[in-house]
């Protein structure tokens, strides 16, 4: 039996299920890093390795590689992944075997194609036997001959459509029938979402649905006649199921004063004319009841007031009532959503049709809904009972209040985006003078709210403290976990219209807050550049070289805090903090630079009180792990370390990191250094650079 652990099988489980899994996302949602997660990865496909299954990882995120049948194989293996839904999911597919009528079935052909025991069996049929007395279909079992249901065709083919909607909402079933209208081909295994598509979906017949889609194109050319979408499907999907079984013998029952009545209606002629046109592509003569059935259809599927019979007032005074009563209700003025008006008034239309004819609307979702919104839900419910009940006498039903509920739900969210602000996290490697430079100008900007403003260094701590929804960043990022838009310190034309791109909004500034900025601010961003020049002499003054011997971090770590504390400017209680800090933070607080053999150790603390620097020379190359978890050959050990609580200490040395990032060949130069004042020369070079491009700024 495969072995997985929780973290693992969790995992495991989010690939099955299609969600978008990317190696960082996972390591911060398990608070663990990412060399972690390439380890879980690791261990996951050793066990697995015998179905033929691995998980990769692929530039949009990670992915099962196998084929449908071996994913299926191993997920029905792996204890904890969707135990419950393998459950329903037998219980389905022994249905969907069980409504085609191949015949009685024997009870252990289950128990072998699920590898389950025939007491497994005999437990789902009689979960299985409760749901067809409901669509009144009677589950047979006879010793020696098997399992199979009697029923009229009627009840039957309802119930493969009620199973259907069980397992799909109308959107995927849409979808579906909608690859198939545009390929005319079956649908393969690699196009369907799980294990349960290949056996319900084929249900239905895929060389009619094509046939039916022209022909339903061609009804709604010839008549002046619009068909909804949701019943749109529930047609295709009868007339689909109604195609397979005629030609297979099974005929379908209406009694004659129905039939009689059904005749009349206008729409038994439109019915006639869709058969028509099928019966042009198909060798097959559809019988009265089945366009009896069709005219049944199409009677709900009518689009207009005037056809509905529903005076065009009514429906406006009934859905300013709803909207009124829930905005009461749930303390929210949904009045001013136009959306929600035009949208609900429309729904309201085929709803009271629907109500006052008899005809029931499925709402696959309503089940969700009622777990995750109950109080939406619940408020719905009761607004529509007092409107609609007590002013029309008509019964509202959870699936018509689920439907309802969305309208609202959506109209919700629109109603707080109007109003929420952006967090965004600036990330800027440039320096104090452009950091503050460019979050006054944000700040003019009332859609945006800049929760803080991270070197490089601080990303992860600043993204965990404020949990920004996108960066805007003046340096190029790879990050798979947020949205990242990178935009010039000036903050130019160009960059207003690429944020109004990439986050889908229209860009307004504050008139009163554009021109020179004041005296005050001034003055402050002078200071500021004073102070970080303070920060920039005491730093190259604070700078260390040494040879170091170790073949691990934990080493590394230790010879570089020794070589500060030999140079005065650590202590050795100091020494041991910053240690145990530097190694309990190591996925966060090491960054390997790809191909440039150079690893960095940052650190912020409040036990210091200066920006200091050591920089590492191996004796001899050690492989580290770099942020993809490949191995990366390391020559030179760069340490930064700077008081928590200075803000301009921590700029400098945020900027050292965005020489390093920005600059490959300040690295180069570091690594070809050969002693301490060739190393503070560097950065003494690369600083004072930063500062002059802040003072020609600021004047």
């Amino acid at each position: 039996m495969i072995k997985l652990s929780l973290r693992q099988t969790d995992l495991f489980r989010k690939l099955v299920d299609k969600e978008k899994v990317t190696v960082q996302g996972f390591a911060q949602e398990n608070h663990i890093s990412v060399r972690t997660v390439y380890r879980e990865i690791d261990n996951v496909n050793q066990e697995i390795a015998l179905f033929r299954v691995k998980i990769v990882n692929r530039g949009e995120g990670l992915a099962l590689e196998g084929n449908a049948e071996q994913i299926i194989n191993l997920k029905l293996n792996i204890p904890g992944v969707d135990s419950v839904m393998k459950v329903e999911n037998r219980k389905n597919l022994i249905l969907s075997e069980l409504l085609q009528g191949h015949g009685p079935v024997k009870t252990h052909y289950f128990a072998n194609k699920f590898h389950v025991s025939n007491a497994a069996v005999s437990y789902y049929l009689k979960d299985i036997k409760e749901w067809l007395e409901k669509k009144n279909i009677a589950l047979i079992s006879k010793p020696g001959v098997g399992i199979y249901i009697e029923a009229e065709e009627k009840a039957i083919r309802q119930a493969i459509i009620d199973l259907l909607y069980k397992n799909y909402s109308a959107d995927e079933l849409a979808g579906f029938l909608q690859k198939s209208f545009a390929s005319g081909d079956d649908v393969t295994d690699e196009t369907l979402k799980h294990e349960l598509d290949a056996r319900l979906l084929n249900m239905i017949d895929y060389h009619t649905i094509k046939i039916i889609e022209k022909a339903l194109l061609d009804f709604e050319e010839q008549v002046d006649y619009q068909i909804e979408d949701r019943l749109y499907i529930e047609l295709s999907i009868h007339l689909a199921l109604a195609i397979r079984r005629l030609l297979n013998g099974e005929k379908i029952d209406l009694d004659s004063g129905t039939l009689a009545d059904l005749k009349k209606a206008q729409e038994y002629t439109y019915a006639e004319m869709i058969a028509h046109f099928i019966e042009k592509e198909i060798p097959l003569e559809i019988p009265e009841a089945e366009i009896g059935y069709m005219t049944i259809h199409l009677q709900g599927v009518r689009i207009g007031s005037r056809v509905l019979q529903v005076e065009e007032q009514y429906l406006a005074t009934l859905t300013a009532k709803i909207i009124k009563e829930a905005s009461d209700l749930f303390a929210l003025d949904f009045r001013q959503d136009q959306t929600l008006q035009k949208d609900l008034k429309t729904h309201l239309l085929y709803s009271l049709y629907r109500l006052r004819s008899g005809f029931k609307i499925r709402n696959p979702l309503v089940i969700r809904i009622k777990e995750e919104y109950a109080l939406m839900f619940d408020g719905c419910r009761t607004v529509l009972s007092k409107v609609l009940e007590e002013d029309s006498g008509l019964e509202v039903t959870d699936d018509e209040v689920g439907y309802v509920t969305m309208h609202f739900l959506a109209s919700r969210e629109r109603l707080k985006g109007q109003s929420a602000k952006i967090d965004a996290l600036l990330v800027c490697a440039s320096g104090i003078g452009t950091s503050r430079m460019l979050v006054a100008k944000l700040k003019n900007v009332p859609q945006l709210n800049v929760v803080a403003t991270a070197s490089v260094l601080k990303i992860a701590e600043a993204m965990e403290k404020y949990n920004p929804k996108v960066i805007l960043s003046t340096i190029p990022l790879q990050r798979d976990d947020i949205k990242v838009i990178v935009i010039n310190p000036l903050f130019l034309p160009e960059d207003v219209k690429k944020l109004e791109r990439e986050l889908n909004l229209k860009i307004s500034f504050r008139a009163e807050e554009q021109g020179p900025a004041p005296r005050q601010e001034y003055l402050d961003q002078v200071r500021a550049i004073k102070d970080y020049g303070t920060q920039v002499s005491i730093l190259t003054k604070n700078v260390c070289f040494a040879a170091i011997h170790s073949r691990q971090s934990k080493g590394i770590v230790t010879e570089l805090l020794r070589e500060l504390a030999g140079r005065q400017l650590l202590k050795e209680a100091q020494v041991q903090s910053l240690r145990g800090t530097l190694l309990d933070r190591e996925g966060r607080g090491t960054i390997v630079l790809p191909q440039r053999n150079f690893a960095i150790y940052h650190c912020a603390s409040a036990e210091i009180s200066e920006p200091m620097v050591a920089v590492g020379r191996l004796d001899k190359p050690v492989q580290l792990l770099n942020l993809l978890g490949k191995k990366e050959q390391v020559t030179t050990a760069f340490l930064m370390l700077a008081p928590a609580e200075v803000r301009e200490s921590l700029e400098v040395i945020g900027d050292i990191s965005g020489v390093m990032i920005e600059e490959g060949d300040f690295v180069s130069r570091i690594n070809a250094s050969s002693g301490v004042e060739e190393c503070r020369a560097l950065l003494e070079e690369a600083l004072l650079k930063k500062l002059s491009q802040q003072i020609r700024r600021l004047g």
